[in-house]
This record gives structure tokens, C-alpha cells and sequence, in this order.
């Protein structure tokens, strides 16, 4: 039968003019080839691209997948959304659907505006606040097994920018590093940045260009007392960030054992500046903290 769900020997041609043409179980089989290598190569965007589409023409099965995908991403609050559970959120929340993904969060006159997160088919994800479709201040950005944390940007571009990569990840120029703290363009380390590498050292202070360092001089000497440290509290919370003389100070994040979390800057120990705030069940919030207090929303 050719709506069962695919087997070896069953192959993408026999399901993709249907699930062009919209058909949700012919949508839900393509994606079920690409994600096994079914008559074609295997292929996460187009595996999502179409499991996506089955999951909005209401095919059940394509809904549960995906639900099981965001919630081992992270994603709670799509994972609800998918298994049709009741939003505990306290915002009005509306799901998009884009040629290249979704976005689930606040909009204003049918477009992105407000608190929300937007999942592209390649596995990007967006969390923060947009200002009329494009994303604006504090933002976490999930990608190609990186995080990245922006304040006040747009298409992953401007300061107050850090990077989290796996443990294989380099800058060119500075072997071993991971973290990068500095300004981005295009998405890659350009203008002043700060290298740490994965035990936290100090590695590289200075210029880059389109991802790589520009000076031979490691600038670290002028940073000396900075570190990246990692803090495992006896409450079950933890914290890792910049550090000056054993004191946080820089860029950071705190995750609550609850499965809350905030990111932004501090000083001398305390909360200050720009901050985001992203509760268990997926509730977002943005502002600017003074002396560690919540003082104005961005």
C-alpha cells in the first residue's frame, strides 16, 4: 500500500510529487525516506522540511515525531504545542509557517513581533525578542552543535555576541579554543573578541576578520586575571561565564535546576545590563538588570 509508512525498498520517488502536491501522508513518508536514506541520501533539512508540512496538514504521526525532536532539542514549548497540551505560557503565542521553517511566539499584523522562537529546517533556532519580523536584542541562536548569545542584533550581526561550540571546534590561529566572546558579522567572529579555550584559560585578546584572529600577538597578557569558569551550586543550579579575579564579571549563564535559565552580563558578582530570561515552560523575557534588579524591558 503506498501510504504505509515506508520500508527498505520503498523509495522517496514513490511518495514526492504527492507530497509536493500537499498530501500530509505523502509528506510524512518523504520525510520518513530522507530520514533513513530511502531511495535518495539522507537529508535532516528535507526530512524536517516535509515532516513539518505532514505535522501542519494534521498527520498524527508527523505531529509526535516532531514533538519528540523539539523536546530532545530543547524546544518545550513546540513539543506542547505539537502534542496539542494547553500553554501554560502568559503570552499569546501563534504558530507561522515559513518555506523554511516556523516560528511559535507573539505577532503583530501577521508577522514576528514580540517574544518568541523560530526553528528553521536545517536544525537553526531563534529564541528572544523580534521587532517586526527581525530578531532584536537579547537572543539565543542554537546552531551546527553551537550556541550562540547576541544582544541588540540582527542575522546574528553587532556586540555583546558569544559563542559556545563543541569540543572539536578551533578558531583559525588559536588551536583548542571554544568560546568566543566579542562582535560578530555574517555570523562569524569579526571586530574585537576574546578567545577561552575548553578548561577555561585565557587564549587570545584582539582583532578578527570573517571568523579568524588577525594579530600574531595573543593580546592574553592584557586580560591576564580573566577566566571562563563553570560553577556547580549545591542548590542544583549552575552558572558558567567570564570571570575576573574569581568573581563573575563579562558574559554569562545561569541555569536554574528547574530548567529556567538567564543569559547577559554582570559585574563584580551581580547581574548588570543586558539580560535574557527564558522560564521552564518556555516563557521569555528581556530586560536590563541594575545592580542584579530587573529595572526596564528592552
Amino acid at each position: 500500500m503506498l501510504w504505509a509508512l515506508p520500508l527498505e525498498g520503498q523509495v522517496l520517488s514513490d511518495y514526492l510529487s504527492q507530497a509536493r502536491s500537499g498530501n500530509p501522508r505523502a509528506q510524512y513518508n518523504a520525510a520518513q525516506c530522507y530520514l533513513y536514506g530511502w531511495g535518495t541520501s539522507a537529508d535532516s533539512t528535507q526530512w524536517h522540511h516535509f515532516l513539518r508540512l505532514a505535522a501542519e496538514g494534521g498527520e498524527h504521526r508527523a505531529a509526535e515525531q516532531l514533538a519528540l525532536h523539539y523536546e530532545h532539542q530543547g524546544i518545550g514549548v513546540l513539543a506542547s504545542y505539537w502534542r496539542g497540551e494547553p500553554s501554560t505560557l502568559p503570552y499569546d503565542y501563534t504558530y507561522l509557517s515559513y518555506d523554511e521553517g516556523c516560528y511559535y511566539g507573539e505577532v503583530r499584523r501577521g508577522t514576528r513581533d514580540g517574544y518568541g522562537i523560530y526553528v528553521w529546517d536545517n536544525g537553526t533556532s531563534h529564541t528572544g525578542r523580534w521587532e517586526d519580523g527581525e530578531s532584536y536584542g537579547m537572543g539565543y541562536t542554537s546552531f551546527a552543535g553551537a550556541r550562540l548569545y547576541c544582544y541588540n542584533v540582527s542575522g546574528a550581526n553587532g556586540p555583546g555576541a558569544i559563542i559556545l561550540t563543541d569540543s572539536a571546534a578551533h578558531f583559525a590561529g588559536v588551536e583548542g579554543s571554544c568560546r568566543y566572546v566579542g562582535y560578530l558579522e555574517n555570523g562569524l567572529p569579526s571586530g574585537t573578541g576574546v578567545l577561552y579555550s575548553r578548561e577555561g584559560k585565557l587564549l587570545y585578546a584582539g582583532p578578527f576578520n570573517g571568523g579568524r584572529t588577525t594579530s600574531t600577538d595573543s593580546g592574553a597578557e592584557d586580560y591576564i586575571h580573566y577566566r571562563w569558569t563553570t560553577e556547580q551550586l549545591s542548590s542544583g543550579d549552575t552558572w558558567e561565564g567570564e570571570s575576573y579575579g574569581g568573581v563573575r564579571s563579562g558574559f554569562g549563564i545561569y541555569r536554574w535546576a528547574d530548567g529556567s535559565w538567564w543569559c547577559g552580563f554582570w559585574n563584580e558578582g551581580v547581574r548588570e545590563g543586558a539580560g535574557l530570561y527564558v522560564r521552564a515552560d518556555g516563557a521569555i523575557m528581556t530586560g536590563r538588570w541594575d545592580h542584579g534588579e530587573l529595572t526596564t524591558e528592552e
